[in-house]
């Protein structure tokens, strides 16, 4: 007779799959369906007991904050890159409003 498997402990098993190659946060969220809340709880709980750690830092999807990638092990935690500067989002912003104006005068569109 087969046994049924749990949807929480298969959420369990493919968060930690996630792991071992390296997964931010929202990642483990996808692969395993669980509740953000309810990952940040085993997170917590996983790097007390020293279980994960954190291999490195991504950017967001606006390439503006630090998001990081656990993965599974006993290591040391990478050190944190710096966050983009006022000045920094300031001149993408400049350089991509410049762009727009560009484009919308070969299309001939207003600016709005």
């Amino acid at each position: 007779m087969a046994r049924r498997i749990h949807a929480n402990t298969l959420a369990i098993v493919n968060m930690l799959k996630a792991m071992d190659d390296g997964s931010t946060r929202d990642q483990l969220i996808e692969v395993s369906g669980l509740h953000h809340n309810t990952i940040y709880r085993w997170l917590f709980a996983m790097r007390k007991a020293k279980l994960v750690h954190i291999e490195g830092w991504e950017r967001d999807w606006r390439g503006c904050n630090v998001v990081p990638v656990y993965k599974l092990g006993d290591g040391k935690d990478a050190k944190r890159i710096a966050p983009i500067t006022d000045a920094e989002k300031a001149k993408r912003y400049c350089h991509r409003k410049k762009l727009q104006a560009i484009g919308n005068a070969l299309t001939g569109v207003a600016n709005v």
